[in-house]
């Protein structure tokens, strides 16, 4: 079986002395991976460059067996960026339909999507987003990202703009998509909320893997938190 993810020697160059990588990464299906470090460590970078959004300078990396950079790679895989914004006059029930057009998945009812969006807590559904809160913007982005993951699902920075109800909400649809074997990539500052989510730890500094673990090799937080300010020192 091919792993989810599997990047050898990727290298991007800005062009202005900052640079990503090397990287040697691979991710099992079905595995949940946190990915942290520090502000500007190199986390969203390494995620555009799973997705074909900056190709790298050198080097290769596949999901799934085929080529990052093709299209057929994405097939399956839902995608959360770190700041999401949304025409305000939209719905978030045409959203939802227009999105489903896009990554061919029509057909379902209004009173389907109605259901999906209230399974995030978005009753607002007929609202324009200008009636929005922060965290219900981030429960629709969810929404969005979750239509069509069934292999892989890639969040940055997905508790943003999320309430206690809303963390909760986001853990319950984390944990069902691992029960189904979807492979999970998470993005994200909030070292304590990975040791509810991940199975393994990825830790980047200065665009280089400084770290990897599985979660179970730590016997609480504070042996976790010591294990990362450790490797970004």
């Amino acid at each position: 079986m091919n792993p989810a993810i599997d990047c050898r020697a990727l290298e991007l160059d800005y062009g202005s002395g900052t640079r990503i990588g090397p990287l040697t990464v691979s991710i099992p299906q079905g595995a949940c991976v946190a990915l942290v470090g520090e502000n500007g460590a190199g986390k969203s970078s390494f995620i555009h460059m799973l997705l074909g959004l900056r190709p790298p300078s050198g080097g290769a990396a596949t999901l799934f067996g085929e080529p990052a950079m093709h299209s057929r790679s994405r097939r399956g895989i839902g995608y959360l960026q770190e700041a999401v914004d949304f025409p305000e006059r939209a719905r978030a029930r045409d959203l939802i339909v227009l999105h489903e057009r896009l990554i061919g998945i029509e057909g379902r009812s209004r009173a389907e999507v109605e259901s999906y969006l209230d399974g995030f807590g978005l009753e607002l559904t007929g609202k324009p987003i200008r009636a929005y809160s922060k965290g219900m913007k981030q429960r629709l982005a969810l929404a969005l990202a979750m239509l069509d993951c069934g292999r892989l699902l890639i969040l940055d920075e997905p508790n943003s703009g999320l309430d206690p109800v809303g963390i909760a909400m986001l853990r319950a649809k984390l944990d069902g998509l691992k029960a189904e074997g979807v492979t999970l990539l998470i993005s994200t500052h909030r070292l304590a909320e990975v040791m509810h989510l991940a199975d393994q730890v990825l830790v980047l500094h200065k665009g280089k893997v400084a770290g990897e673990s599985p979660m179970s090799e730590f016997a609480d937080f504070d042996a976790f938190e010591r294990y990362f300010l450790e490797r970004v020192r």
